[in-house]
């Protein structure tokens, strides 16, 4: 584990308190260091709020603060607090959503496979409302889609996007997901569901499609006493990774703290044999690698050691653009820090193609026979250009 002077070195003073603070939830850091740390360095609490917020973080922080006694700004400790309390509400909502979903998919014969989000929180979590979510993630198989959609359909919830029945053939072989928004509560609370049947997009590569996670879920048992159905830890770490290392390397601090709940809750259940495997068999063993040297020196967490050079990972690289092309040349740039220079060429040239694909939008806007989607293609590659040229957003 990297010592506090070696982190000071490399983040702002804001950047090492949301390390410090990430340690002592997991006991790695002794909390004199942290309270010493406050009292002795020079810390901008805007900037540090800004930090947490933008990182999804909130109400982790809080809790930590909360049970640690650690002392900090008295303003920004009581807007952690209020937000906290936000936070609790979707949280406890999100828990309530997916479990009457799951009942109802089970209902029509139909395994899902539960993943992230609400999910995630309710297993590895000291709490399930420490972790700031907004959606639930249900890793599908594609030929039961449509009746999912109008399940969904019959308890309220809307798509997010008006795509049209013959659309669909077009939305499963070039798209991952479909998102829909929930009926609000009588809070005024709602939140997404994602059905997807991809956990990545065709430019990065393959992976292993719902058929092969289904057959991991098995029932456990929460903090709390309840009972639930989740895939084996070992198989949740390999969801969770394609996000977390794959589609969006550690893009938020978020990111990093999900892994390492995972793996300080469930080290004994954990097979790295199997993870290091999967991951070498999809060509993914860099970003893993990445991931697993930033649980060790960040965190402080007892992980395989590596017997192959690994990728550098970047921390706190989000920011408050969450969405749309400048969030996902962001994205790729840093995939890209990873990668060598011809692998850098390759995959920027799929993902520029990518663009050109008619996206959900896109699709929404029109309700033009199947045969005329390909025609949007030069449209958007005009759009594009044009775009660029006159350098509008």
């Amino acid at each position: 584990m990297l010592n506090i002077d070696t982190l000071k070195g490399t983040y702002t003073n804001e950047q090492v308190l949301v390390v410090l603070l990430t340690r002592l939830y997991f006991d790695t850091q002794g909390i004199e260091e942290v309270r010493d740390f406050i009292d002795k360095e020079s810390v901008d609490w805007s900037l540090f709020y800004k930090i947490i917020s933008i990182n999804d973080i909130r109400g982790f922080i809080c809790e930590v603060i909360s049970v640690s006694q650690i002392s900090i700004d008295q303003e920004i400790h009581n807007t952690l607090k209020k937000d906290a309390m936000g936070i609790n509400l979707v949280a406890s909502n999100l828990a309530v959503l997916k479990l009457h979903l799951m009942t109802e998919f089970n209902k029509l014969g139909i395994k899902v496979v539960p993943y992230k989000g609400t999910t995630l929180a309710k297993r590895y979590y000291k709490s399930p409302l420490f972790r700031e979510s907004s959606d639930i993630d249900f890793l599908v198989r594609k030929e039961d889609v449509p009746q999912l959609m109008k399940c969904l359909d019959e308890n309220g919830y809307e798509s997010k996007y008006n795509i049209s029945a013959h659309q669909m053939g077009f939305v499963m072989r070039f798209h991952r997901e479909l998102s829909f928004q929930s009926p609000r509560n009588r809070l005024g609370i709602s939140c997404s569901v994602e059905l997807q049947w991809k956990l990545l997009e065709d430019y990065f590569g393959q992976f292993h499609p719902h058929d092969f996670f289904v057959q991991h879920l098995e029932s456990y048992t929460a903090n709390d006493g309840s009972s639930h159905i989740g895939l084996a830890p070992t198989y949740d770490f390999l969801a969770v990774a394609s996000h977390h290392l794959i589609r969006e390397p550690l893009f938020k601090f978020k990111n990093l703290i999900d892994l390492a709940c995972m793996v300080h809750t469930s080290s004994s259940e954990l097979d790295w044999k199997e993870i290091h495997l999967q991951f070498k068999l999809h060509n993914f063993s860099g970003p893993l690698g990445s991931g697993l040297s930033a649980l060790k020196e960040i965190i402080g967490l007892d992980v395989p050691e590596q017997d192959t050079p690994v990728p550098d990972y970047h921390l706190f690289r989000a920011t408050e653009v969450r969405s749309g092309r400048d969030f996902f040349f962001r994205k790729i740039k840093l995939i890209n820090l990873k990668r060598s220079f011809p692998e850098r060429l390759k995959f920027s040239l799929k993902t520029s193609l990518s663009l050109l694909i008619p996206n959900l939008d896109d699709l929404s806007r029109t309700d033009a026979p199947a045969w005329t989607i390909p025609l949007i293609i030069p449209v958007k590659s005009f759009r594009f250009l044009y775009l660029y040229v006159t350098k509008k957003r």
